[in-house]
């Protein structure tokens, strides 16, 4: 995540995206958590990977780290294959700097914009993480991207050198390096399948034959993706669903000056320091999910009427980011997205009502956390009716909580479970499709317990307190979601956390969901 952004700052070097201590902390980031091999993992807690590895040292070098004080790393990167051998995500970026030749990259057409709604591959079945990634590269590799100043940039010209050995970046077969991965990179190797799929967008790519349809097709899905990757900005305040494609996307929008300042601006919600340095996070905060947490907390141990300005603090946070539900969001170009007709357009699941991991200005609903939200504000409202009387705090309306309720009916899926931003959409075979090497399991979103224990136990708190409101659907879902629960539970005894610390996690979530 670092070094995406890095790049981007590198790119856009006279607007300074970051500032001198924020670079400065940047780099010692990188230094400390650099590994004996000389290598860097994908994350801090796993071994070196080709992928962390070249992209840390590229993020260390344009930071200004000397080439000698880099020999280790580039002894692991020459004994690992070179950066040919990194994976395609690393290599996406490398192409976009301009230290490798987009001939090393596999086809990734922008016209699966156009592509149906049934088609398995189509933009709005994938996982919207995936989705949220894919679109912008699309658009980056057609246009075929690259920094405007690589030819003449010193340290481009030293990098190419550097990760390839002197005298070697001519002379590499870059279409032979779109399928050369290291061993510690390939996590998820690609498919039989995705190779065929990968050998007719070749195919399709380099045949003179093909050049008016591609000319025809990328004119109308360049349209179809700006419009889509504009309507992501506005509803999400161009903070973005994530770190990836916000970087992305804001390379994409540089000519687009209002586009590119407004993404400037929130680069900071990304941005954490701590002992270690600063680094970027993969979410801009978990604001909202800590909160609920804590409104539960000082409910249920009785704590509440200890601390009631804690309470009324907490309510007013919780009112305030219910996504697209007070007036200032109601009036925001958000709003105009939930339109039915939009959102298809948008590929989005309705938002209203709903509660976000982090700030209402992130803007994407999420199961389990309107189900904390909506436990959450359930718990706090005797504690806070005196301060609401007074003027002190916004009455949460009736219709506000029935709007969350909907955001969790609508999101169950057709195994009874609940996923993440949205519905399943495609089948557990669209991960033959995945082309990213490194991640496992982002083609489609799953169902989860943790998403499901949180959606059923709000229902059940709801349904307390509105017996009459959609009873039978509410039955139907809690019958639905314990059916589900139960069916993953292990045969020890235990469920899978897929969202945090494993089994005592998921076993938590598992068993209170059923208790509820």
């Amino acid at each position: 995540l670092n070094c995406g952004l890095i790049i981007c700052w590198y790119i856009f070097k006279e607007e300074k995206i970051l500032g001198p201590d924020e670079i400065t902390m940047l780099k010692h980031y990188l230094k400390v958590h650099k590994q004996k091999d000389g290598g860097w993992g994908t994350h801090i807690e796993g071994g070196s990977t080709m992928f962390g590895t070249v992209m840390c040292y590229v993020g260390l070098r344009l930071l200004g780290a000397g080439r000698e004080e880099m020999e280790d790393a580039r002894i692991f990167i020459r004994d690992n294959g070179t950066a040919t051998h990194a994976s395609s995500w690393a290599k996406f970026y490398l192409c976009v700097l301009g230290v490798m030749k987009w001939e090393s990259h596999n086809s990734t057409p922008i016209e699966m914009m156009l592509l149906p709604a049934w088609f398995p591959f189509g933009a709005g079945r994938m996982w919207c993480h995936s989705r949220m990634v894919y679109v912008p590269m699309a658009w980056l590799y057609c246009k075929r991207y690259v920094y405007e100043k690589a030819e003449d940039d010193e340290i481009i010209k030293q990098l190419r050198e550097e990760l390839y050995g002197e005298g070697e970046y001519e002379k590499i077969d870059w279409k032979k390096a779109r399928t050369t991965v290291a061993p510690m990179d390939n996590y998820s190797p690609v498919t039989y399948m995705m190779s065929f799929v990968m050998y007719l967008l070749s195919f399709y790519e380099s045949m003179e034959i093909f050049k008016p349809l591609r000319k025809y097709l990328r004119e109308r899905a360049f349209k179809r993706a700006e419009a889509y990757l504009i309507a992501e900005e506005l509803q999400t305040n161009y903070i973005c669903i994530g770190p990836v494609n916000k970087i992305l996307n804001m390379i994409i929008s540089r000519d687009d000056k209002n586009r590119f300042e407004r993404h400037k601006e929130r680069i900071k919600d990304y941005l954490w320091v701590a002992e270690d340095g600063l680094k970027m996070q993969g979410y801009n905060g978990s604001q909202c999910w800590d909160a609920s947490f804590y409104a539960q907390a000082l409910h249920e141990s009785g704590m509440a009427r200890v601390y009631p300005e804690n309470v009324e603090r907490l309510y007013s946070f919780l009112e305030g980011t219910q996504i697209l539900s007070t007036p200032l969001s109601a009036n925001s170009p958000a709003m105009f997205y939930e339109d039915s007709k939009e959102r298809v357009k948008a590929f989005r699941h309705v938002s209203l009502g709903g509660w976000p991991f982090s700030t209402s200005a992130h803007g994407w609903p999420i199961s389990d956390c309107t189900g904390e939200g909506l436990k959450a504000i359930l718990a706090l409202r005797p504690y806070v009716e005196e301060g609401v009387e007074a003027g002190r705090l916004t009455k949460m309306t009736d219709s506000r909580i029935f709007n969350a309720v909907n955001v969790i009916l609508t999101l169950q899926n057709c195994d009874g479970g609940f996923a993440t931003y949205e519905n399943q959409r495609g089948f557990k075979w669209f991960e033959w499709l995945n082309p990213s090497e490194v991640f496992g399991d982002i083609m489609i979103d799953y169902s989860y317990v943790e998403c499901s224990m949180a959606s059923l136990t709000a229902l059940s708190d709801f349904k307390v307190l509105y017996p009459d409101h959609r009873s039978d659907e509410i039955e139907t879902a809690l019958r639905r979601g314990k059916d589900f629960i139960k069916s993953l539970q292990r045969r020890d005894g235990s469920w899978y956390g897929s969202w945090a610390c494993c089994f005592c996690y998921g076993t938590w979530f598992g068993v209170e969901g059923l208790v509820a």
